[in-house]
C-alpha cells in the first residue's frame, strides 16, 4: 500500500519552531500558550472566533515590553508584513482588555495606552509632559500601602493606577538650551528702539 503524505495542518498560534533549546525566551513567550487558551475560551463565550488576525495581534501584544498604543501596534505589525486591519486591532484590544489579558493605562485623555497585565506585577508610570516619554517603575511599597488601606476599610483590591506627571531631565535640559538669553548683549539697544 503506498504511503500518503500526512494531511496539512494549520499553524498553531504562538508556536515558534526552530528556536534552539536553551536559548533565551523572548518577552511574553512563556505566556503564549496559556494566554492563547484563555483568549480562545473568552472569545468562545462571546460567540466569537479565534481568527488568524486575532492570533497575530495576541502574539504582537505578548512581544511588547511596557506601554503601547494601538496605532503603534498596527504600524509595527504592518512593517513586519502582517496583514491586519485597524478596526480588528482596536476590537481585539477591547477583547483582550475584557479578558483581563491587557489593561488600559490612563496616561492622557487623547490616546489610549495598553500594557500586558496577565502574569505581570503592576507597575507605576512616570510621564514626561514635554516629550511624552513613559517610564515604568516597580511599585512594591505602593502595593503594600494599597493592601493596608483596603484591609483597614474592608475592601478587596481589584486594581489601581499610579501615574506621576512631570518633566524629565532630558526635557529640562532641552528646554534650558532652547530658552533665549534673558539679557542678550544688545537688549538695552532693542529696548530703546521699541515703541
Amino acid at each position: 500500500m503506498p504511503r500518503t503524505a500526512p494531511p496539512p495542518t494549520e499553524p498553531i498560534p504562538g508556536f515558534r519552531p526552530g528556536r534552539p533549546t536553551g536559548s533565551p525566551t523572548p518577552p511574553g513567550e512563556g505566556l503564549i500558550l496559556p494566554l492563547c487558551a484563555i483568549f480562545r475560551r473568552f472569545l468562545k463565550r462571546q460567540g466569537l472566533k479565534f481568527t488568524t488576525e486575532r492570533a497575530l495581534i495576541l502574539d504582537a501584544v505578548l512581544e511588547k515590553e511596557g506601554v503601547f498604543e494601538a496605532d503603534q501596534l498596527l504600524h509595527e505589525m504592518r512593517s513586519a508584513n502582517q496583514r491586519v486591519s485597524k478596526a480588528t486591532i482596536y476590537r481585539t484590544l477591547k477583547h483582550l482588555r475584557e479578558a483581563n489579558i491587557i489593561s488600559e493605562v490612563l496616561i492622557d485623555s487623547r490616546q489610549a495606552h495598553y500594557q500586558l497585565s496577565f502574569g505581570r506585577e503592576t507597575k507605576g508610570h512616570l510621564v514626561c509632559l514635554e516629550t511624552n516619554r513613559i517610564l515604568e517603575f516597580p511599585i512594591g511599597e505602593l502595593a503594600e500601602l494599597r493592601d493596608r488601606i483596603c484591609r483597614e476599610h474592608g475592601f478587596d483590591p481589584i486594581s489601581h493606577r499610579f501615574v506621576i506627571y512631570g518633566i524629565s531631565p532630558e526635557a529640562r535640559e532641552a528646554m534650558a538650551e532652547a530658552e533665549p538669553d534673558p539679557d542678550p548683549p544688545n537688549a538695552a539697544a532693542l529696548r530703546r528702539h521699541s515703541p
